[in-house]
């Protein structure tokens, strides 16, 4: 069993470089406070919520309903925007919830997965950092896993879809790959935007010349493009004279600003303030340096969402907001590092 030092990624850095580091590092959290001390409260939406929603399809389904025809008059009557195929969303999440004789039920199931996600995470920072790490990695887990609790959070699509991509990333981390490209595949079928934590694993697959699994990356990519094609047919043979498109666009650039809003959709942070969401951003990217995989796939939710989202989707963060939890373990060992990086002793 290998441990990582949080020094590991600074060890190479001149006294200059670490400086100028840590005076990014304390610029980029200036900011993101600033940003986040002038966000306004997001205005409710008029109507029925997502949730109530998602449930009545729940409810359908359990009668018999055809799901495309459930979902679409759930959305008809809920306001909601149906031309566009992105405003639907793909059977495979919802039709697992209507397996079960309640949503309760459903939420225990989705809750063992957290604890199981929870595990895999600890087991995972302890091969990082020893005992030590994986006692802080499971405390600040724990934090951001809590949403699962949450009243009718299991019809959360992002929650589920976030769990897997944090139980993909432990697996590989603990060397079960094929546990994490079936995590990242289901994570992929419940909603489409984890396509973006299976762009990582290609790109760590090609990285690490893992020919095998870029073949069967392959094979899933095509079986998912195919998937969600069917999907937009079935979508499109509903719409009609009473279907409407939506009065604003997906891209947004709302920047830093909706950036903020998905870093807060993170377990305790959402009763926090938003500018301590930018804090622990800032400190989870610094400790997150070292760690490849849940690394970048944050860091390219967080430049998705520089463009892409409505102000309204600040859910989405449950995507990437539990690997930020492995940055804060090690974001203090890093910046102690950087500190003596930029300031070496004097020799006498």
């Amino acid at each position: 069993m290998t441990n990582i030092s949080p020094q590991s990624w600074t060890g190479r850095m001149s006294p200059l470089g670490a400086s100028l580091a840590l005076t990014g590092i304390v610029a980029v959290a200036a900011l993101l406070v600033w940003v986040g001390l002038g966000i306004a409260e997001l205005p409710k939406r008029p109507g029925p919520s997502d949730f109530d929603t998602y449930e009545r399809v729940v409810t359908a389904l359990r009668g018999g309903q055809d799901y495309y025809w459930a979902l679409h008059q759930a959305l008809l009557d809920g306001g909601y925007p149906t031309l566009s195929p992105l405003n639907w969303r793909p059977p495979v999440f919802l039709t697992f919830l209507s397996w079960f004789p309640t949503l309760g039920m459903g939420q225990m199931v989705l809750g063992a997965l957290t604890a199981g996600a929870w595990a895999m995470g600890g087991a995972y920072a302890h091969r990082l950092g020893g005992i030590a790490g994986a006692v802080a990695t499971g405390f600040v887990l724990a934090l951001s896993l809590l949403s699962i609790v949450a009243p009718r959070a299991e019809l959360s699509f992002e929650l589920c879809a976030g769990t897997l991509i944090l139980i993909s990333v432990s697996a590989y981390g603990l060397g079960w790959r094929w546990v994490g490209i079936a995590a990242a595949v289901l994570a992929l079928f419940v909603r489409e935007l984890a396509a973006v934590y299976v762009i990582v694993c290609v790109l760590m697959a090609i990285r690490e010349r893992r020919w095998r699994e870029m073949l069967v990356w392959i094979v899933v990519i095509a079986a998912y493009g195919a998937f969600y094609l069917w999907h937009v047919s079935q979508t499109q043979a509903l719409i009609g004279p009473a279907d409407h498109a939506a009065r604003e666009d997906w891209l947004q650039f709302g920047g830093l600003v909706f950036v903020l809003r998905t870093a807060a959709f993170n377990g305790l942070l959402l009763i926090a303030p938003d500018w301590i969401a930018g804090l622990v951003l800032i400190a989870g990217l610094v400790g997150l340096k070292g760690l490849p995989r849940p690394a970048l796939t944050v860091a390219l939710y967080l430049l998705l969402f520089l463009a892409y989202g409505r102000p309204v989707n600040n859910y989405w963060g449950g995507l990437y907001a539990p690997l930020v939890a492995f940055g804060l373990v090690w974001a203090p060992g890093a910046m102690l590092a950087l500190v003596r990086r930029a300031t070496p002793p004097r020799s006498s």
